[in-house]
């Protein structure tokens, strides 16, 4: 059944309006709301590599998602969760954060054509996601993602072409952090099914990056561009793949020429997931790949990552997830250091009532830099309660 056609629309609409999920009805739209309550601890809340700094942050969140019926067959979607971060001792770090995921996005469907337009926003406030950050407790970014979808989907080959606008906008005053800066990003690829459970083709790409004003180490702008090839493979009824492959070229331009430690940077970037659901009891997601992306501090970073994720279906109306992280980068532009970070977690949850639910989880990070003063542990213990209306 093509993606883009009739059927496929009113089954998407069908799906997402389903009774039991929304709860709420306002005029032609149907809602869903939703609160939580979290507490995390935190052993180095500034990720120092000496004398590390402990805290309390308690953080309530507000959530909602929304369907809103234009015609038969379009629709827009809003999807939204925020909350803020209280620190008990170190108030300064307190801050609002919106969750990626938040999105209002418009769906048209017409004949074999699927155009989805949106705007996705984020502001990021956990430091210890980024593998970059050091010595920093205030980090708050926002992120807004601006662009458009067009699928054409001829069920046994399609072309999808994707344009965004991206706004990068530091929120936190923070010295030698990564400016305020924008990035134009165009996208096409090309695929076909030669058979069932097999979807494979080509992806090209290019971008250009600019800040508006001088970082204090990396560049002013930059432009990038890369090929390849990718592929969806259902390996068995249990087991999925999903890889992609090709070259990459990054070209930093600086009005200072000496600013830059390097030249233009290529190479080949993969990324590979496979996804198993081994029996009954056990599922899991295994990732590993290569990628350049911007750093905090408006360098480039060539990174490489492994990621393991596990479900475990062993108790009764218990979850229980496992996973472990591990990544080694370095920067491209500036500062020339390369670094190793890795660590596991571990997440518990329960179905208290119909409507609230629990969970408990800790992870652990430790990263070891070739610079002195950049290494460093964090311990993260998190409790949380989340009501659904």
């Amino acid at each position: 059944m093509s993606l883009a056609s009739v059927a496929a629309a009113e089954a998407r609409r069908e799906a997402a309006a389903t009774l039991g999920y929304y709860n709420v009805k306002l005029g032609p739209s149907v809602w869903r709301f939703g609160s939580a309550l979290s507490l995390e601890w935190n052993d180095n809340v500034r990720l120092e590599a000496d004398a590390p700094k402990s805290d309390l942050i308690l953080r309530p969140e507000l959530s909602a998602r929304m369907l809103w019926p234009v015609s038969q067959f379009n629709q827009v979607n809003l999807s939204l969760a925020a909350g803020y971060s209280a620190y008990c001792e170190h108030s300064e770090f307190d801050r609002a954060y919106i969750r990626p995921g938040s999105e209002v996005s418009f769906d048209l469907y017409a004949g074999d054509l699927w155009i989805n337009v949106y705007d996705r926003f984020s502001i990021l406030e956990d430091n210890y996601l980024d593998p970059t950050v050091t010595g920093v407790g205030g980090y708050s970014r926002l992120e807004n993602a601006a662009g458009a979808v067009l699928t054409w989907d001829l069920n046994e080959a399609f072309a999808r072409l994707e344009y965004t606008h991206l706004n990068y906008v530091e929120l936190e005053d923070n010295e030698g952090a990564q400016p305020d800066g924008v990035s134009e990003l165009l996208a096409l690829s090309l695929g076909f099914l030669p058979q069932a459970g097999v979807l494979a083709g080509v992806e090209l790409g290019g971008g250009l990056v600019r800040y508006e004003e001088d970082p204090q180490r990396g560049f002013d702008r930059g432009t990038q561009w890369n090929a390849g090839l990718f592929a969806d493979y259902q390996l068995t009824e249990y087991l999925k793949a999903r890889g992609s492959a090709g070259y990459t070229v990054f070209s930093p331009e600086d009005d200072n020429t000496a600013a830059l430690d390097t030249g233009d940077f290529s190479g080949i970037y993969a990324q590979l997931a496979l996804t198993h659901r081994l029996n009954h009891h056990v599922r899991y997601t295994l990732s590993a790949g290569r990628q350049v992306s911007f750093t905090f501090y408006g360098g480039t970073v060539d990174l490489y990552y492994g990621r393991l994720g596990v479900d475990w279906n062993v108790l009764r109306k218990i979850s229980l997830s496992t996973g472990f992280e591990a990544e080694h980068g370095e920067y491209i532009t500036f500062g020339e250091e390369e670094f190793t970070r890795m660590g596991p977690s571990i997440r518990v949850g329960r179905q208290l009532m119909k409507q609230l639910s629990a969970s408990l989880e800790y992870r652990f990070y430790s990263r070891h830099s070739d610079q002195s003063g950049r290494d460093y542990s964090v311990n993260i213990g998190r409790v949380a309660l989340v009501y659904t209306f």
